[in-house]
């Protein structure tokens, strides 16, 4: 069986890097010789989890492409490290001792709750992306089948969606206060 190509518009996703809140993609169009090439960011920042693509640039030369591709990543990375370089909790992330375990007839609606590390990204495993409340959904609810739950991240204020398995478990309060500003 085939595998499915990836594409944007006309464009073959030839490259393509995940860092920060978006994914820089490098196309190409075989086909079209008036520009063959394209960058674009892509996000998935919307309920539905859909691709949005945008800053989108086109071009006929591959070096050029390549290179903007390139520039859009390395920006991503300087603004990450800039972002953890302002952080006011430390950046290891949070474990299991630090948390008490979520039982099944637990509900966890307005609860501080700990994201598992390898659910995040890499450049965001960190205690700083962890922390969130837990503000609604089924899956904020003890024996629901729902599994989705609503959060407000306790540091950056951004509201994500979850799923109950996404966490680790409670933040317990001497696991917070070792988590706290001014701590590692």
């Amino acid at each position: 069986m085939e595998e499915m190509k990836r594409m944007v518009d006309n464009y073959e996703v030839y490259q393509a890097i995940s860092i920060g809140k978006v994914e820089v993609l490098l196309g190409i169009d075989e086909t079209n010789a008036e520009s063959p090439y394209m960058v674009c960011y892509c996000t998935r920042n919307n309920s539905l989890g859909v691709e949005q693509f945008y800053s989108t640039t086109v071009g006929t030369d591959y070096l050029e492409a390549m290179d903007d591709f390139i520039s859009r990543v390395q920006w991503e990375l300087e603004d990450l490290k800039e972002e953890r370089a302002s952080a006011m909790m430390p950046l290891s992330p949070l474990t299991q001792a630090q948390c008490q375990l979520i039982q099944e007839d637990m509900r966890i609606d307005n609860q501080v709750v700990v994201i598992r590390p390898e659910r995040l990204r890499p450049e965001y495993r960190t205690a700083v992306n962890q922390l969130v409340l837990a503000k609604s959904g089924f899956g904020t609810s003890a024996f629901s089948r729902g599994r989705a739950v609503f959060t407000l991240n306790l540091y950056t204020g951004e509201e994500a969606r979850w799923n109950r398995e996404d966490f680790m478990g409670l933040m317990k309060p001497e696991g917070a206060r070792k988590a706290g500003p001014g701590s590692g």
